[in-house]
């Protein structure tokens, strides 16, 4: 919007915001922002501005906002404030339409304006208010201003012809296809009373007429009228309309319309191709484009890619056709489609023109969720089922077939189908409503798979049987949805028409349904006969009991049915309750395949199963053949099997978007690809597929019927009491057989069942599911449960084959086998029917159940055997250990048994296992409490996982002991225990990577792993979709990648050639024996709280949690293991109380939680108000008291020990006073003698101080005079020193000159036998210097100027003298006389004598002439200094003298000085002892006062303290009571009013330690703490 907005800014263009209030409330806060950036700038009148983003825009004034919208919409904003502010708000009127249209038709060249805009606007108003109300019905502005658009293309075309024979037929025409079949005629009338006795043909067009039939022969279809004339009104709509909307039920023919129409089109010259999408089946960022947040990247989505497509293409016309549910969301984003822009605006600023080759259709089944903006905007063509019916499909279907066989099966359909679909409209209702095209569907199905087989043999089927085979279809298509009541109304109803044609039932309750037709002989024969047998693996002694599948009536039949179905390429859907086996059924049929040619993939649905899980998982099954082609592994073909399909959630528009890309995977055999290359359909072959799904109603969703129509579906009844006596008996005969067992154990296992199934009815008829407990659902599941449990137990007390004396001990009171069956199955029972109830009584009601049927059915001794419980687990023995080798065979060997010792063995046993696991544990330590209900849990815990594919759901409110009674029984069974740790970051990925490595553990390892997972750890609701996955079939969507797959299945193929040597090590086999070990090895331990109404809800979204679970309730803790609880923290805990205070406050405690617990369902009876409480309160309540008991026995103590020592130093302060008074009369005597010593010192210091005195005045004068003579001295000198300085530079610079000169020089110098003039020159100035002989003068001219002659001979030999040039550089300058000087002048007066012309002639050795000059330089400013040097010199000898003299005198004075500070030492030592002395007499004088002024005030406080401390005793005695009260009010009573904590207080709390003798404070009250 921003760059939209600056736009505007920059161009001073108008923007029209059109539907503005669809954009998301926060966007729209940012957009009112951002214009009032821009109106501000405009008022200030700026050129350029600083936009909301920070950059500079430049502003055009002239720019201007305008909004457009319909408010009250769905999917609508309400503006906020600040953008209604910016904007004046215009209200629109609804226009004077008859004006509009006479206007137009004026336009249009009709004479007759008037008459016909005033019958055009009565018309229409009828309509609307007679006609029944339709959200697709649109009489506004855009609908008649198609409707004057095609009035005046009549005109034009037919001039001569009456305006009113036009506008009567162009009123009808344009309205007659968006009409319900049922305001048809209602219509019709309106228009034949506006124009009476005016009749007008349709308009015709009769080359796509004659194309249409041509299209629809070569289809196959019939030449059916009504659904020809739906044909043409398309046709019209299309010549008016660019945006098209074909509405209607499922099977009433909307495909095939466009289709043919297409064909037609294209059969007149111009192509015609159709792109089909379904929008719900994907996300509005996949269908229109994202924008990455990060990159900016645009990536267009599919929608977007087959619109540029379209645009593109010019030698073809392309419909894109929307197949899916309409809500007011994504159709809406097709607005600027729909109007007369023509133009598809993306996110990105892209804005896609729409060609007029190009159309935009829609194939919704109703508009329910469209906005009348959107009906405005499109063509609407409303196809009833009644246009087409059922007749011309099956006219089309009989055209297929053999013509013998469609003579003989064309008055079947005649004399049946009819009847028997009004009886069923009438008279009976199906589980699932299906439209009647979709059921003959059906019908046809099963008879194209039925009378397959007769069309390969050529076989002539005579009348009868082709008739017998009709009825067989007949009755499962027509009514396979029917429930067990009412399949014998059908069949009455049905025998009733077909006679003799229908066979004889064999017993009373046969119904059609329990029959079938001999495929050689044509006769009817019931399905029992069909029934195959089933054995017992008698040599197993644990069978798994999730693999072998017992055949019944009931899942032969529906095998069958599947088969059909399958061999006719067509897809199933098997409809019916929990428990039904269902599930078991089609896996019964898938696991018939030849695993040569055909694979199967389970895919199970839950509440957040998306459409992206849904293709990741198809995508995850099958691999690329070529092209956009894809198909399964290997060119086999695959069996999808959906399960629980209707569970996906229905979104607020009313739409199930998982189902809506199953069917589009169904219907268009392909799904688009949502990674690049975007827009193109991957088209899956090979591929049938199968549902199953829970019976509406309930709570439980329908699917929709779109999808439905792509099934033949089937209702799966509960299994009969004859079948499930079947099922069962033949487990439980199988596993006590008489060869193994005594007669009186087999009798008994014999009653087992019918006991089972008796106890099943009656636990369904009195514990009914209610809100508060959803989850009473008795099923099949059930059943199979409790007999799980009985084929659990070991058989060896049960066999009559053992030694005598061999026989192990029953427990509780059981002495025979069949007692101990017995006790077996009462505690199955209980497990699978009890534990899963809520309280007590509906417990209760079960145990009371289970005894009655034992006394009904066995006799009175064996039933008093199991009047005590027996009890069941597997952790009885010992490891298994090699005799010879001494190596573990077995660390966990499992042998469900009863306990002989009863509960008392139990907690022995699992006391030392809970303490081997604190040895072995480094981190977490279990410290529970085993009461009777914890021992319990354990058991049951320990029950599942002692079973293949045991999970649990345990329920119970926090700190119930879910979470550690889980990690205690999976270490007893040897489980790994895995719980995963909830961080900020934590998403599916985490959670699919944990997955993955419990599956190697489970899978590989093959050892049992326990899966811990809380509602705690639910971070995101998809969590539990997964975990649904796991349970139901342990395949979940997207977490193992080919290659990781690939990976596993080589990486098991060693360990089942091991396990199963026998099966072939195929792919297939491979993957399902991994996966079964997965599940048989994986046990998910779900701990959630019942409290509020997530479970409940999580429950009814994800099946697998109920269905796929053993729930275990854990109820309120009963008195009796509260006590132990709190004696368990009340035993180690050290108390100042008696054993028997200790005692009664255990069970006082108890008592606390049964009171408030009491007191909630009180409190909610009078207030309606919900106080939970948890046994995590009655731990925080025990942990409260601890540290509030140990805080104040503390403090008591503490208190105890202060009055003690109170009492104690008053004691001593009197003691003290007595001591100090005869210290101050020593102090006193002490201080005076101190005085008389420091007067005597101070009398002595006064006269050595005058002495000092007198000398110290002596010496400052010398030392005056010193300082003085000092100062004159020092100002000579400096005067000596500046002006030697002088000279200096000249010095240092000849010296510098003297040290650039080399031994080496000198050497080369000599060399030379006549040197330049100038050199010999300045060697006679060094010998002049140093008083060498020089030769006699004389003169010489050198370049015009008369110079001295040099002596260089002379010069020769000093330069021979080894240390020349150290004699230099140590010359003694002050030997120089004037004389030498005034010789050397004639020298330095040659203009050639310098040390540049030196330099020239002879190098370094011209130092020589700066060193001559700087010596008589010396010399010059030596003279004037050497005088004031002589003075210095004397004055310095006067001052060494005046010095000396000062030292001594100073001397003498540091005597006497110290004499006088060792003096006034000893004074200052004798008063700082006499400071001492009075201050410490003062100090102790106050301590004696202080002393005895605090003993007189605290006098009183003596004998207070003296009576305290002897209660502290009985003080410290009621803070066991007084604790108790205040941490019980503390940690419950919080949430209730002051009433409840009044009465609560003091007839509860306090009065049950009154009762109970704990000792307590009287009328004890709990102050707030200020």
């Amino acid at each position: 919007m921003g760059k939209i907005y600056k736009g505007l800014a920059q161009s001073g263009l108008w923007g029209c915001f059109d539907e503005f209030n669809r954009i998301n409330l926060d966007v729209l806060s940012v957009c009112a922002q951002q214009v009032y950036c821009i109106l501000s700038a405009i008022r200030e009148r700026k050129r350029s501005f600083v936009f909301t983003d920070g950059s500079t825009v430049s502003l055009d004034p002239r720019v201007g906002f305008f909004i457009t919208m319909n408010p009250g919409y769905a999917g609508r904003q309400e503006l906020p404030e600040n953008l209604k502010a910016l904007f004046r708000g215009v209200t629109m009127m609804v226009p004077n339409r008859q004006i509009i249209i006479k206007v137009k038709l004026a336009a249009c060249g009709y004479q007759e304006n008037d008459i016909l805009s005033k019958k055009f606007f009565v018309l229409y108003g009828l309509c609307e208010q007679q006609l029944s109300k339709q959200p697709h019905y649109d009489f506004g502005l855009r609908n008649i201003l198609s409707v004057l658009r095609t009035a005046g293309a009549s005109k034009r075309a037919n001039p001569d012809k009456s305006e009113v024979y036009l506008m009567m037929r162009t009123l009808r025409d344009m309205n007659m296809s968006k009409y319900v079949a049922e305001d048809v005629p209602l219509f019709l009338s309106l228009i034949e009373d506006l124009f009476p006795g005016l009749k007008a043909e349709r308009a015709q067009f009769p080359d796509v007429s004659k194309a249409l039939e041509k299209v629809a022969i070569e289809r196959g279809l019939q030449l059916h009228q009504n659904w020809l004339n739906k044909c043409i009104q398309l046709y019209e709509t299309y010549l008016v309309r660019h945006g098209i909307m074909l509405v209607g039920p499922s099977g009433s023919g909307k495909t095939a319309i466009m289709e043919v129409l297409a064909g037609a089109l294209t059969e007149l010259g111009t192509k015609h191709v159709i792109w089909r999408m379904n929008p719900k089946a994907i996300t509005a960022p996949q269908m229109f484009g994202r924008m990455d947040p990060a990159t900016g990247d645009w990536t267009d989505g599919i929608f977007a890619v087959l619109w540029r497509r379209a645009a593109k293409n010019k030698n073809q016309n392309t419909w894109i056709v929307l197949d899916g549910p309409v809500d007011a969301i994504w159709i809406e984003n097709l607005n600027t489609v729909l109007d007369d822009n023509k133009v598809l605006t993306l996110a990105n600023g892209d804005r896609i023109l729409m060609t007029p080759a190009m159309k935009a259709m829609f194939e919704p089944e109703n508009l329910n969720n469209a906005s009348p903006a959107t009906v405005s905007r499109a063509g609407i063509i409303y196809v009833s089922d009644t246009e087409l019916g059922w007749e011309p499909v099956v006219k089309s279907w009989l055209a297929k077939r053999d013509q013998a066989q469609a003579t003989g099966l064309q008055p079947c359909f005649d004399k049946y189908v009819s009847r028997m679909l009004e009886f069923i409209r009438v008279n009976l209702r199906p589980v699932v409503y299906n439209e009647t095209a979709c059921t003959v569907g059906t019908l046809l199905t099963l008879l194209s798979a039925t009378l397959q087989k007769y069309e390969s043999t050529h076989e002539q089927l005579t009348e009868t049987k082709l008739e017998h085979l009709f009825l067989y279809c007949l009755t499962w298509s027509l009514g396979g949805l029917l429930s067990e009541k009412e399949r014998p109304a059908f069949d009455t109803e049905l025998r009733s028409i077909a006679g003799a044609n229908l066979p004889k039932r064999e017993s009373e309750n046969d119904t059609v349904f329990e029959y079938l037709v001999d495929e050689s002989t044509g006769n009817w024969r019931h399905w029992s006969n069909y029934v195959p047998e089933w054995t017992y693996p008698v040599t197993e002694e644990r069978p798994k009991f999730s693999q072998p599948v017992i055949p019944t009536l009931d899942s032969v039949r529906y095998e069958r049915l599947l088969a059909l179905v399958h061999s006719a390429n067509g897809a199933s859907m098997l409809v019916g309750g929990p428990g039904t086996a269902k599930t078991t059924v089609v896996n019964q049929f898938l696991g018939k395949f030849n695993s040569e040619q055909m694979v199967s993939k389970t895919i199970t649905f839950s509440s957040l199963t998306s459409p992206q899980i849904f293709q990741m998982a198809i995508e995850g099954a099958v691999e690329k053949r070529q092209g956009r082609t894809y198909g399964p592994p290997g060119g086999k073909r695959m069996c999808v099997f959906v399960d629980d399909i209707s569970m996906p959630a229905i979104n607020e528009w009313g739409d199930q978007v998982t189902n809506e890309i199953v069917r589009q995977l169904l219907e268009q055999g392909g799904m688009y690809g949502l990674e690049k290359p975007i827009g193109d359909m991957k088209f899956v072959v090979d591929t049938c597929y199968l549902a199953a799904m829970n019976t509406p109603g309930g709570g439980k969703n329908d699917v929709p019927n779109r999808l439905k129509r792509q099934f033949a579906i089937f209702n799966v009844p509960l299994p009969s009491v004859a079948a499930i006596n079947g099922i069962f008996g033949k487990l439980v005969e199988g596993r006590f057989s008489p060869d193994l067992f005594t007669d009186a154990v087999v009798q008994a296992a014999r009653r087992l069942v019918p006991m089972t199934i008796t106890l099943w009815n009656k636990t369904q008829a009195k514990m009914l599911p209610t809100p508060a407990k959803f989850h009473y659902l008795f099923n099949m599941r059930e059943l199979s449960k409790v007999f799980q449990g009985v084929i659990l137990a070991e058989r060896d007390r049960f066999s009559n084959k053992l030694p005598p004396g061999g026989q192990k001990p029953y427990g509780s009171t059981v002495t025979s086998p069949e007692g101990y069956l017995l006790g077996l199955w009462v505690h199955e029972c209980r497990r699978v029917f009890a534990d899963k109830l809520v309280n007590t009584e509906d417990r209760a009601w079960v145990d009371k159940t289970i005894v009655d049927l034992c006394r009904q059915e066995f006799a009175p001794e064996l039933c008093k055997q199991v009047d005590e419980p027996l009890y069941f687990v597997d952790f009885l023995r010992d490891p298994v250990v090699d005799d010879e080798t001494g190596e573990v065979l077995s660390a966990h060997p499992s042998h469900y048994e009863a306990v002989p010792g009863g509960l008392k063995e139990i907690r022995t046993r699992v006391e030392a296992l809970q303490r081997r696991f604190n040895e072995e544990s480094k981190n977490l330590k279990l410290n529970l409490v085993l009461f009777t209900d914890a021992l319990l849990h354990l058991m049951r815990i320990s029950r599942l996982m002692a079973m293949a594919r045991g999970s649990g759901l345990l329920v119970g409110v926090g700190g119930s002991g879910k979470q550690s009674l889980a990690r205690l029984a999976a270490y007893i069974g040897g489980a790994y225990t895995f719980q995963i740790t909830i961080t900020k970051t934590y998403n599916v990925t985490n959670l699919f990577e944990d997955i993955k490595a419990l599956y190697k553990i489970a899978g590989f390892k093959g050892q049992p792993v326990c899966f811990l997972f809380t509602d705690a750890e639910v971070k995101d609701e998809s969590f539990l979709e997964y975990i649904n996955q796991i349970l139901m079939t342990g395949e979940v969507a997207g977490l193992l990648p080919k290659d990781e797959l690939d990976m596993i299945i080589n990486d098991i193929r060693p360990i089942m050639k091991q396990a199963a040597p026998g099966v072939p090590d195929t792919w297939d086999n491979l993957y399902s024996f991994f996966l079964n070990r997965v599940r048989d090895n994986l046990h998910v331990m779900l701990c959630f709280s019942p409290v509020g109404d997530k479970f409940s809800r999580r429950a009814q979204q994800f099946p697998g949690l109920i269905n796929g679970c053993t729930i275990d309730w854990f109820l309120p803790w009963p008195e009796e293991a509260l006590t132990s609880v709190s004696g368990k923290f009340i035993d180690e805990f050290k108390m100042a109380c008696t054993e028997e205070a200790k005692s009664s406050l255990k069970v006082m405690m108890a008592h606390v939680h049964v009171y408030v617990t009491a007191a909630c369902k009180e409190y909610f009876e009078k207030f309606r108000r919900h106080v939970y409480v948890t046994p995590k309160s009655y731990l925080s309540f025990i942990q409260g008291y601890k540290e509030l008991y140990s805080r104040k026995w503390a403090y008591t103590q503490e208190l105890a020990v202060s009055i003690q020592a109170g009492l104690q130093k008053m004691v001593e302060a009197k003691e003290d006073v007595n001591k100090m008074k005869a210290e101050l009369a020593i102090k006193n005597q002490e201080l005076a003698a101190a005085s008389k010593e420091a007067e005597a010192l101070l009398k002595s210091i006064s006269e050595s101080t005058a002495v000092a005195e007198k000398e110290k005045q002596k010496v400052t004068v010398i030392v005056d005079q010193v300082s003085k003579k000092a100062a004159e001295i020092g100002a000579v000198k400096d005067d000596a020193e500046k002006d030697l300085s002088a000279a200096k530079p000249a010095l240092d610079e000849a010296l510098s000159a003297l040290n650039s000169i080399t031994p080496k020089d000198i050497v080369s110098l000599k060399a030379l036998k006549s040197p330049p003039d100038i050199v010999k020159r300045i060697f006679d100035a060094v010998l002049l210097l140093r008083y060498w002989p020089i030769n006699k003068v004389s003169w010489q001219e050198n370049k015009g100027v008369m110079v001295l002659e040099g002596s260089y001979d002379v010069s020769v030999k000093m330069m021979g003298d080894m240390g020349f040039l150290t004699s230099l550089l140590n010359f003694p300058k002050e030997q120089i006389n004037d004389e030498t000087v005034e010789l050397l002048q004639p020298y330095f007066a040659a203009p050639d004598f310098n040390y540049e012309a030196a330099r020239k002639a002879s190098g370094n050795v011209a130092g020589l002439c700066n060193w001559a000059a700087a010596m008589c330089k010396y010399h010059e400013v030596a003279k004037v200094v050497e005088p004031k040097i002589a003075a210095l010199r004397a004055a310095e000898a006067e001052l060494k003298i005046a010095t000396k003299e000062k030292n001594a005198a100073e001397e003498r004075m540091a005597k006497v000085q110290a004499r006088l500070d060792e003096m006034q030492a000893q004074f200052d030592a004798a008063m700082k002892q006499k400071q001492l002395l009075e201050e410490d007499a003062a100090q102790c004088q106050r301590r004696m006062d202080s002393a005895a002024a605090l003993l007189h005030a605290l006098a009183g406080e003596e004998s207070r303290w003296t009576l305290q401390s002897k209660e502290f005793d009985a003080q410290t005695q009621r803070l066991t009571g007084d604790c108790a009260v205040a941490s019980a009010f503390v940690s419950y009573l919080g949430p209730f009013n002051k009433e409840f904590r009044e009465l609560l207080m003091t007839r509860d709390f306090y009065g049950d330690c009154i009762k109970l003798g704990v000792p307590v404070t009287q009328n004890i009250e709990v102050q707030p703490n200020r």
